[in-house]
């Protein structure tokens, strides 16, 4: 079976034939997101093995029984969800997400969108898994290739030439660079025209260093903050809007705040709104420990 290196809480796990093995420590000692979702009080590597024992087991992932449609919101200000409910919403038409079993996806559907992004921690590197590329060939997205490569930059060019305008790119924090070479491209395309409706995502934050804090600050729409200091520190500061406390997501721009206010106009429970200076947010209900 394929062989997949993710990371979760900042530790790295290899996952290859069903089983899973945590190779490093986490780098957190507590984060509040996974305490509310999952239970868990204090990390560890067996609490790393457990939480993702759990999404193999309720999503089939990284074998070729992953499920590929998903209609829940697990998150409540998560990428996947923002990008499925701005699909609904004709805000966006296509995203480039990366997907275990497949590499670099684009994708058209809010429910595709939202079960690759449920639990999606961060995918280093993927094998192919047959099964998932057709399930995802069979409704729509359009892979790099059949290798599993992940390549965003390369995403954003193949949902570009698939003829989609308002596309959402999803990079990870470790691959700041990423964020200005797709926006050097959409301001190349059609005299600039294509980078009207390009909004970049970063997820994944933690042991982003403040070089790299910088550059998701010149080049993204919408960064989370995760357990990472520079990117409260750097990215908080120059944010228009910011949504949460504890694991805050920062707009950076106008698209990027119509995306998340999008996320809230859906939302089904109770949200508060109010001035503040940013980054906003008690030291006590951050993660820890901040990178």
């Amino acid at each position: 079976m394929a062989e997949h290196l993710v990371e979760m809480a900042g530790a790295l796990v290899r996952v290859k034939d069903g089983e899973i093995e945590v190779l490093t420590d986490p780098k957190v000692r507590w984060c509040p997101l996974r305490a509310s979702l999952y239970g868990i009080e204090e990390e560890s590597r067996t609490a790393v093995e457990l939480v993702l024992r759990g999404h193999m087991e309720e999503l089939g992932m990284y074998s070729p029984h992953r499920v590929l449609e998903l209609s829940d919101r697990p998150v409540s200000f998560g990428a996947s969800e923002m990008i499925a409910d701005g699909m609904k919403a004709a805000i966006v038409d296509a995203a480039v997400v990366v997907c275990e079993g497949a590499g670099t996806v684009v994708a058209a559907r809010p429910e595709v969108v939202a079960a690759i992004g449920a639990h999606m921690t961060g995918l280093v590197r993927t094998e192919p898994i047959e099964e998932v590329q057709a399930g995802l060939s069979e409704r729509g997205c359009i892979l790099l290739d059949d290798r599993g490569t992940i390549d965003q930059v390369e995403g954003y060019k193949r949902a570009l030439a698939a003829g989609y305008e308002r596309i959402v790119v999803t990079i990870t924090g470790k691959r700041a660079f990423e964020a200005g070479e797709i926006r050097k491209l959409a301001s190349a395309s059609a005299c600039g025209q294509a980078g009207e409706g390009l909004v970049i995502f970063a997820v994944h934050n933690l042991c982003v260093s403040e070089e790299d804090a910088r550059l998701l600050a010149e080049s993204c729409d919408v960064v989370w903050g995760c357990a990472s200091r520079p990117v409260r520190e750097v990215i908080g500061k120059r944010a228009k809007l910011q949504i949460g406390i504890s694991i805050p997501v920062y707009a950076l721009t106008d698209m990027g705040k119509r995306l998340v206010l999008n996320r809230a106009l859906h939302f089904d429970e109770s949200l508060v709104m109010h001035r503040a200076t940013l980054p906003f947010g008690p030291e006590e209900k951050q993660p820890d420990t901040l990178s």
